[in-house]
Order: C-alpha cells, then sequence, then structure tokens
C-alpha cells in the first residue's frame, strides 16, 4: 500500500540530475589534452540521461511542471503586454 503512494507521488525531481551535473563538470570544468576527461564525462552525463528517463513522474513533479508553466506564461504575457506598436 505504501509502496503504490509512493509510486503515485513520485520524486520531487528525477533521478540522475546529480549524476547528470557531474557529468557537465567533468565534461566542461576539467580540460585535458588527451580528452580522457571529456569522454568520460559525457558518459557520466550519459548514464545520468538514463537514469533520469527510468524514474518515475508522479504527482509531485507534475505539480512543480504546472507550476514551471505557469509562471513562465506569466512572463511570457507581460513580456507581449509590454511591447509597443
Amino acid at each position: 500500500m505504501a509502496k503504490d503512494v509512493l509510486g503515485i507521488l513520485g520524486d520531487y525531481e528525477p533521478k540522475g540530475k546529480m549524476i547528470q551535473g557531474v557529468g557537465k563538470f567533468i565534461l566542461w570544468g576539467l580540460d585535458d589534452p588527451f580528452h580522457i576527461t571529456t569522454i568520460s564525462g559525457s558518459v557520466i552525463y550519459g548514464v545520468g540521461k538514463i537514469i533520469e528517463s527510468r524514474s518515475p513522474y508522479g504527482l509531485r513533479r507534475a505539480k512543480m511542471d504546472l507550476a514551471e508553466i505557469k509562471r513562465q506564461m506569466r512572463e511570457l504575457i507581460l513580456d507581449i503586454s509590454s511591447l509597443r506598436v
């Protein structure tokens, strides 16, 4: 029962975001002439993307996504209304 509720609620953010951040840091932050960090950083980032795609969506993330869409729409409406012809 509790597992079903947690499955419906989901996580606040998709799993794998921290791994993606580490991969991006290694990919762009550390630079070497042999491109070892470039390859390892892109592999770590790819693993994070795979983990993110497998994480359940859930109601929590849906609520956060809807709030983000509302915020973006509000900003867009303000930008459009402030245009002068």
